[in-house]
């Protein structure tokens, strides 16, 4: 057995040695419950329980089924439940590019801190490494393996940079370690909660369970597609005050993005008794 397998053997027994039992996530999966109500019931969990549900599944199939077809075959409850809670993890993740916009990989943000210095030091490092591997073993070889072990960037780019994948990383740790609010996991109507809720069906089927329809319809958006653009060309012209003698007015587009919505506001409210 080699150092992985005991690893990953190890892990099992601590984490999750039957899979149902151990991975806090299934207690929500309990027979005769909607997949919205499953979704409710992940409310004060963090994305990275989620994530860390996901990954130690995939953990146990790995282990249990290894690398044959078994570990694809979604007849097989384990496995299907194994990809699920994947898709789940993707799902509860979807907005975590919101903190990890990679800003040092723009443009500008290149031009800003001389992004050519950083290209003309990356050289010397590919450098370093070709002549290593060409080198014959012996001390010019261990010279040149210090020498590129120690190598680091020094341009005003490469340090700019790492000052701000810092930032997002502190970012997405907290994003991934928030509680998961009430009513934040919902039926968007996306194609992805679709592919979800006949996931965890399946499952319910697979278990002499039956299906159960959730309630909850997907959320309606707060403004049509006409009014978001509305917005948009509001917000473009609010950013470029040159262009507005020549274009539309943004206040007018505002108006037009809400003035439906507010309208039906004020007449929600005339029906409501105090």
């Amino acid at each position: 057995m080699d150092k992985f397998t005991r690893l990953a053997n190890s892990i099992l027994k601590e984490n999750i040695s039957i899979q149902e039992e151990s991975n806090d996530l299934m207690v929500g999966l309990q027979s005769g419950r909607s997949f919205g109500d499953f979704l409710r019931s992940l409310t004060g969990k963090t994305v990275k329980d989620v994530l860390d549900s996901a990954s130690y599944s995939r953990l146990y199939v790995g282990n249990k089924f290894g690398m044959t077809s078994a570990a694809n075959d979604e007849s097989n409850p384990e496995v299907l439940l194994s990809k699920f809670l994947t898709k789940l993890g993707n799902f509860v993740n979807r907005d975590v590019m919101k903190h990890r916009p990679r800003i040092a990989e723009t443009e500008e943000f290149k031009k800003k801190y001389g992004y050519n210095e950083y290209l003309e030091q990356e050289k010397e490092r590919r450098q370093l490494f070709i002549d290593l591997i060409k080198a014959k073993e012996g001390p010019e070889k261990d010279a040149l393996r210090q020498k590129k072990n120690a190598f680091r960037n020094t341009s005003e780019y490469a340090e700019a940079m790492r000052l701000q994948n810092k930032k997002e990383d502190a970012a997405v740790e907290k994003f991934h370690n928030t509680p998961i609010e009430q009513g934040e996991l919902v039926n968007d109507g996306s194609q992805e909660y679709k592919d979800l809720e006949k996931m965890y069906n399946q499952i319910q089927i697979m278990r002499g369970s039956a299906e159960i329809e959730d309630q909850e319809q997907p959320a309606e958006p707060f403004l049509t597609k006409d009014q978001e653009q509305a917005i948009r060309t509001a917000q473009t012209l609010a950013n470029d005050p040159r262009r507005r003698s020549f274009q539309k007015d943004p206040q007018k587009e505002i108006d037009k993005a809400y003035g439906d919505v507010m309208k039906k506001i004020a007449n929600k409210l005339k029906t409501i008794k105090i």
